[in-house]
C-alpha cells in the first residue's frame, strides 16, 4: 500500500462486509472511507434474519457488543409440509447461557449500529456514495470513480452485494447464470413481544425460528422461514431462480406468500398481526466451484460479492460469512500497510486468511450442498409422502385399527423413499 494514497482504503458498500472491514482496519489507524448507496446503511437492506454468533467471538466478537439483536434462538424446527398440514423436526432449548448461539436481527438497525460503531473508531461513512467504475493503473486497483470523480486509496475492498458488477468489471467473475441464484419474498409483521412469545412458547426476551419445504413454494425449489424479532415477525419465501422461470403455475410469487400466510399453521401465528415493511431480492447461491478469485492487486472481495453464502437446508449462512471475511479484508489491510506489503502480496494474505477461516472451511465442506437441493423432488414427492404417513401413523380407523410400526417402516421404505430416496440419503451423506 502506497504511502502516497489519499486514503488507505476505500470500502465500497456499508453491508455488514463493508462495516466490519472498516471497523478493523481503522481499529489500526488506517484512513477509511465507506461508500453507501442508501441514504444511510441499513437503508437500502430488506428486513434481516439469524445470525450465528459463535463463530463471530473469537474473530471480531468486540465489533458486535451492545449490538441490537432481536431474539436468541432457542426454539427452531423444519416442518415439511402439504396442503394443510405439517410434518416438524423441531428442538425446544432452554435459555442458554448471557450469550446466545444465534439471533434473530433486521438488518437495517443492525447496519446503522454497526455504522455508528465504525464512525467511532474515525472511519468516513459516506451515504448516497455509489462507485461506478473501478480505476485501474500498471494492472492494480487504485480506487474508484464516484460521479465522475476520482477516489484513490491503496486498497479497494469491494461488498457491494450479490449482483456486484464492481466484481464483474475487475474481471473476477463473469455475469452468474441464473442456476446460482435465488430470489426471496419476504414481509415484517408487527406483533406485541408477550403474543409472540405467547405463541411460540419462549420466555420472555428468548425467540424461535421455523423453516418450512414442500407445498409453500407450489413444489418449487426452495422454502419457507419464520423469525420472531422483538415486536415483529420475519416471514417470507425463498425460491432457486431456475424454477421460478421454468414455472407453469398462475400465481405470482407474492401470492405464494399470501398462501403461505393463510396456511393453519402460519395463520394462526400471525392473526392480528400489521406488515409494516414487504420486498423482494436476489440471494447469491453459488456453487463452491463457481466462486471468483477474491481479489486482484489492490482488490478484494468480501461478503456476498465473493459469493460467501451457504444453504444447507437445515441452516442458511450469509451474515456471519459477511461479517467475517469483511473483518479479515480489513486486518489485510492493516497488514498490508504496517508491512508494506504489494498489492500481489496483500491479496495473497487475504487468501491465506479465508482459508484458514471457518468461511471457506464451510464453503469447501458443503460443496455439494446447491446441487443436492436442487433436486425437485425433495420439494413435492417427499413433504407430501411424509405428511401422508405421519397421518396414518397417528390415525385411529372406523375398524379401530393403527398402523403398526413394522408397517409404517415398510411404507416409508416402499412408498416414501424407494430407490431414489435412497440415493438421494447417500447424497446427502457426502454433501
Amino acid at each position: 500500500m502506497g504511502d502516497g494514497d489519499e486514503l488507505d482504503i476505500i470500502v465500497v458498500g456499508g453491508g455488514p462486509a463493508g462495516l466490519a472491514c472498516a471497523w478493523e482496519a481503522a481499529s489500526a489507524g488506517l484512513q477509511v472511507a465507506v461508500l453507501e448507496r442508501g441514504d444511510v446503511a441499513g437503508a437500502k437492506n430488506l428486513s434481516g434474519g439469524r445470525l450465528y454468533l459463535e463463530p463471530l467471538r473469537a474473530l471480531c466478537g468486540p465489533l458486535l457488543d451492545g449490538a441490537p439483536l432481536e431474539r436468541p434462538v432457542i426454539s427452531e424446527s423444519i416442518a415439511l409440509t402439504d396442503d394443510a398440514s405439517s410434518v416438524s423436526f423441531r428442538l425446544d432449548d432452554g435459555p442458554g447461557a448471557s450469550l446466545p448461539s444465534s439471533a434473530t436481527v433486521l438488518r437495517a438497525r443492525l447496519d446503522a449500529f454497526l455504522a455508528d460503531r465504525v464512525g467511532e473508531k474515525g472511519a468516513m461513512v459516506l451515504p448516497q456514495q455509489r462507485a461506478d467504475d473501478l480505476i485501474e493503473e500498471g494492472g492494480r486497483i487504485v480506487g474508484v470513480k464516484v460521479a465522475g470523480d476520482e477516489l484513490r486509496a491503496g486498497l479497494v475492498v469491494v461488498a457491494d452485494g450479490a449482483l456486484s458488477f464492481l466484481a464483474e468489471r475487475a474481471g473476477l467473475r463473469p455475469r452468474r447464470a441464473p442456476e446460482l441464484y435465488a430470489v426471496g419474498v419476504k414481509e415484517i409483521i408487527e406483533l406485541p413481544a408477550a403474543t409472540i412469545e405467547q405463541r411460540f412458547n419462549v420466555p420472555e426476551g428468548q425467540g424461535a425460528s421455523r423453516l418450512y419445504v414442500g407445498k409453500v413454494t407450489e413444489g418449487l425449489a426452495g422454502g419457507g422461514f419464520l423469525y420472531t424479532n422483538k415486536d415483529s415477525i420475519s416471514l417470507g419465501l425463498v425460491f432457486q431462480l431456475p424454477t421460478v422461470r421454468a414455472w407453469k403455475g398462475e400465481a405470482h410469487l407474492w401470492e405464494l406468500l399470501e398462501r403461505f400466510k393463510e396456511r393453519p399453521d402460519i395463520a394462526s401465528l400471525v392473526a392480528g398481526g400489521r406488515t409494516v415493511e414487504y420486498g423482494a431480492h436476489l440471494v447469491p447461491e453459488p456453487e463452491f466451484k463457481s466462486l471468483p478469485v477474491p481479489g486482484k492487486p489492490g482488490m478484494l472481495l468480501a461478503g456476498d460479492a465473493a459469493g460467501f453464502v451457504l444453504n444447507t437446508g437445515t441452516t442458511v449462512r450469509g451474515m456471519d460469512f459477511a461479517i467475517a471475511s469483511g473483518a479479515l479484508a480489513g486486518r489485510t489491510a492493516a497488514e498490508a500497510k504496517k508491512s508494506k506489503l504489494d498489492p500481489a502480496a496483500t491479496l495473497s494474505h487475504y487468501r491465506a486468511a479465508l482459508e484458514e477461516s471457518f468461511v471457506m472451511r464451510e464453503l469447501r465442506a458443503h460443496r455439494k450442498a446447491h446441487g443436492v437441493l436442487a433436486a425437485p423432488h425433495l420439494y413435492a414427492h417427499y413433504p407430501e409422502a411424509v405428511a401422508k404417513l405421519a397421518r396414518e401413523f397417528f390415525k385411529v380407523g372406523e375398524d379401530g385399527r393403527t398402523m403398526t410400526v413394522k408397517r409404517a417402516v415398510k411404507t416409508l421404505r416402499k412408498d416414501v423413499l424407494g430407490w431414489r430416496g435412497i440415493r438421494d440419503l447417500l447424497r446427502f451423506t457426502k454433501m
